[in-house]
């Protein structure tokens, strides 16, 4: 079956929230706290209720699906406080099993048509330092430009995206 991206839906919250739990634990075990893992896997009830009180202040989330499924996602804002005309994408994931399979690549030229659509020609991605991620924003063509922390205490690497 095809790949779907479409706006998050309420009704996506629970899936949504094990998916976030899942991928958390699979990609930052052992660059993050182990507690800050296990709390996402035994707060999905609470952190689907926060993503489902959030759809709206959230309109910019999409999720992938295969075969109705939620397999990856991108969430991203129009603005960033510290890089002045710049969109952010805030979270970009696809759960491990389906990963080298081109639907990253999928989910960022998803987000990049949106945000070109509203006239903006920079993003803003972060990514921990760590990650293995962090070759595929430097393949997709960002441009390392600094560092900040995450939750204050990770560090993030920081890539430009000139559209």
């Amino acid at each position: 079956m095809k790949p779907i991206i479409r706006k998050r839906k309420k009704e996506d919250s629970q899936e949504l929230a094990h998916c976030i739990a899942t991928v958390w634990n699979t990609t930052y075990k052992g660059i993050v706290d182990d507690d800050l893992l296990t709390n996402l896997l035994n707060g999905e009830t609470e952190n689907a209720e926060r993503l489902k009180n959030n759809i709206n202040s959230q309109s910019n989330y999409y999720v992938l699906t295969l075969d109705n499924k939620i397999i990856g996602w991108v969430y991203f804002t129009l603005e960033n406080k510290e890089y002045e005309n710049a969109a952010e994408i805030h979270s970009l994931y696809i759960l491990k099993e389906y990963q080298k399979n081109g639907y990253g690549k999928l989910l960022y030229d998803y987000a990049t048509q949106k945000i070109l659509n509203h006239g903006i020609k920079k993003i803003i991605i972060g990514c921990l330092n760590g990650n293995p991620a962090n070759d595929f924003y430097k393949h997709l063509g960002g441009k390392y430009i600094g560092n900040r922390l995450f939750r204050d205490k990770y560090l993030e690497n920081i890539y430009l995206f000139e559209l």
